[in-house]
């Protein structure tokens, strides 16, 4: 190969990678529609229920409800991957399951495998972030509701749970970029 193909051949290489790391970084990061811009609209199922109503009643349309409050419909696929985020909720030893396609959320009540994330709460704190959303990242904080990052960096940050992860706990999922591709 001579002069000119060598250098055409690099060329050809670093512009492939670039394409591949913006392809990355526009889906991890800037959240793209994928729900084709539809709007959901979902009453809140604690309504006209008083506390203790609505925890003996928990159910799936409770989980939703709280999966919408905290934005996981924006959660997605990485690129070029149907590998669509799943989440565990354990509510007060009630284990429903999540996965989240084109920015729709369904759940269902069932343990899942290979989770990206488990969130853990009661029935109770539940009620109280399904009535109050400020209330979300108060329980977070205050240790009354946790998250537990099962898969890795790699894949938390891919399929965008980083903002997720901010909202719900004030911290930080990777602390920079450098970090995550040294997992």
């Amino acid at each position: 190969m001579g002069k000119k193909g060598s250098f055409i051949f690099w060329v050809s290489i670093i512009l492939a990678v670039l394409l591949i790391i913006i392809a990355f970084l526009y889906f991890a990061l800037f959240k793209p529609q994928t729900s084709g811009g539809k709007s959901v609209i979902l009453n809140n199922p604690v309504s006209g229920l008083t506390d203790e109503q609505a925890v003996v009643a928990f159910n799936e349309s409770f989980v939703i409800y709280l999966l919408y409050s905290i934005k996981a419909y924006n959660l997605h696929n990485p690129p070029l991957s149907s590998n669509y985020p799943k989440l565990e909720i354990d509510v007060g030893g009630d284990i429903f399951s999540a996965n989240v396609q084109k920015g729709a959320i369904y759940v269902s009540k069932n343990e899942i495998f290979e989770e990206d994330v488990i969130i853990r709460t009661t029935k109770e704190e539940a009620v109280k972030m399904l009535r109050d959303k400020n209330y979300v990242v108060k329980s977070f904080n205050d240790g009354k509701s946790g998250i537990e990052l099962v898969a890795s960096k790699t894949t938390l940050f891919a399929k965008g749970y980083l903002n997720m992860y901010t909202e719900l706990t004030g911290k930080s999922i990777t602390g920079n970029l450098i970090r995550i591709a040294s997992d």
